[in-house]
């Protein structure tokens, strides 16, 4: 059964994947046990908190009743019992039933309620004696129910002490896991890929130094042991065969020279003229096979570099992008140029990453890299360097294009700035035209559409110098003025 190389990958990948997923899922289910038992034991702590407050309230209530004989307070001394009863029940659902103390408690608070109840009914009655003494009963158990409540919240946090100790204890274990985990995900990961690049190249170097034997005219190698069942076991068998077929031909060429040496001679050139194109044949077939199932990466990275910024400028122009997005777009045309001049240009990208949200219109970055380095750089042999700074500066995100090249010109400089203030540039101004790849997008169609979008001049700054390079500043505002959302949201701060 053949094995494909992307079959096997994916199922390696796919185990590790899996382990790993099951180890965070136990850490998690862990995690959750302890945040659950934190908040039953939070929750105990606030009832029972809830507890000695309303026996507070309804003494108050009742001792307001006694004096005021007012119905009102009678009617809250209702509503707070019944709130203290609800109470009692989810302690005696909470409590442990065995803990003696607990049972006290709540009996205590069957007690108070008794007797609150009975100093009520007699107070009805105007009978004085009798309303005064379970009063009094009401306070005596009310101060026990507020000591016993002290000592049970001291016993809880005791637990707690404890309970903290062990999370700390579970979470200095978790941490050891966690480094274990990595460790061996690490070791496991580089054996996997070991063992995979292994078997790939492996098989090819056999080939190679096979084919470089055979080039050299020794066909007397042995075959290629085949180790896997992937795309490069019938490549070898191909390989095996083809020198097999060669040594056979050889063979019967001897063979049949030994009647005559001229005859040797001629048949060896006339075969050999048979056997060379033979030859070149099935390597160029080897090669082309081998070159299938080579990844050509640095290409395909190319390609899709292209693709994406023509996507890009074929959008609607209208619609608002991100700062991320445009810096997206610029890193791809840095590759393509990087690609194009080698070490002849350095593109230097810093930038704050959580300033990169906010929104612009399409299409900004881009025109004024290509415009840095169309007229700045390009002309370099060597030492050219292209900066993209991204920053935040007071109430403003200040995005930075700046080149080593050969700076404006004066005259434009100073009409670029006059059109940045909102007088028209002269009409006669034309900027130098592109002499590579450019989106047609010129500086002053940049400049206005951001001072459309944001509604004001002062967006554009340029520092420019003949023979010292030009540094252009865009300092967007964090809020856009007649809008109501910030621009910058909570991502830049």
């Amino acid at each position: 059964m053949l094995f494909r190389i992307r079959s096997k990958l994916l199922l390696y990948f796919i185990v590790l994947v899996v382990l790993l997923t099951s180890v965070g899922l136990f850490f998690y289910n862990s995690s959750e046990k302890l945040v659950n038992e934190y908040d039953d034991s939070f929750e105990r702590f606030l009832l029972l908190n809830d507890i000695s407050q309303k026996t507070n309230l309804i003494t108050e209530k009742l001792h307001a009743y006694i004096l005021d004989k007012e119905e009102s307070y009678l009617e809250d001394y209702r509503k707070e019992k019944v709130k203290l009863i609800n109470d009692q029940k989810r302690l005696y659902q909470e409590m442990d039933t065995s803990d003696i103390t607990l049972i006290n408690y709540k009996n205590m608070i069957d007690s108070f309620i008794d007797e609150c109840d009975a100093t009520v009914g007699a107070f009805q009655k105007d009978d004085i004696n009798h309303y005064s003494s379970h009063f009094n009963e009401v306070l005596k158990i009310a101060s026990f129910l507020q000591e016993s409540t002290l000592a049970l919240l001291n016993n809880k946090l005791t637990d707690y002490q404890k309970f903290y100790d062990q999370i700390e204890q579970q979470n200095h274990y978790y941490k050891l896991m966690s480094i274990s985990l990595f460790t061996a995900a690490f070791f496991l990961s580089t054996l996997l890929a070991l063992w995979i690049s292994g078997g790939i190249t492996k098989p090819i170097s056999l080939l190679s130094k096979a084919a470089k034997e055979i080039s050299t005219g020794n066909l007397s190698g042995e075959d290629i042991r085949i180790t896997t069942k992937d795309e490069l076991k019938p490549l070898t068998e191909t390989f095996n065969q083809m020198r097999t077929n060669l040594r056979q031909h050889v063979m019967e060429i001897r063979q049949k020279s030994e009647l005559d040496k001229l005859l040797k001679e001629l048949e060896l050139r006339s075969l050999q003229n048979q056997i060379n194109p033979h030859f070149l044949f099935n390597t160029l077939n080897t090669v082309s096979k081998m070159a299938y199932l080579e990844e050509a990466e640095h290409t395909s990275r190319l390609i899709e570099a292209v693709a994406a910024i023509l996507r890009y400028n074929l959008g609607d122009l209208n619609k608002a992008s991100t700062l991320r997005e445009e810096v997206r777009i610029v890193k791809e045309y840095f590759f393509i140029q990087q690609t194009r001049f080698g070490g002849r240009i350095q593109f230097v990208t810093e930038m704050e990453e959580n300033c990169l949200d906010i929104e612009i219109p399409s299409l900004i970055l881009q025109p004024l890299v290509e415009n840095a380095f169309i007229h700045g750089v390009e002309s370099y042999e060597e030492n050219a360097e292209i900066r993209l700074h991204i920053y935040r500066h007071q109430e403003r995100i200040h995005v930075e294009v700046i080149d080593n090249g050969d700076g404006m010109e004066e005259a434009i400089k100073h009409k670029l700035l006059t059109y940045i203030e909102g007088t028209e540039m002269d009409e006669s101004y034309e900027p130098e035209k592109s002499k590579g790849h450019s989106t047609s997008i010129g500086v002053k169609n940049v400049i206005r559409r951001l001072q459309l979008f944001y509604q004001r001049n002062d967006i554009v700054e340029i520092e420019s110098e003949l023979g010292k390079g030009t540094n252009f500043r865009l300092t967007i505002p964090t809020v856009v003025k007649g809008r109501n959302e910030l621009v910058e949201n909570s991502y830049c701060g």
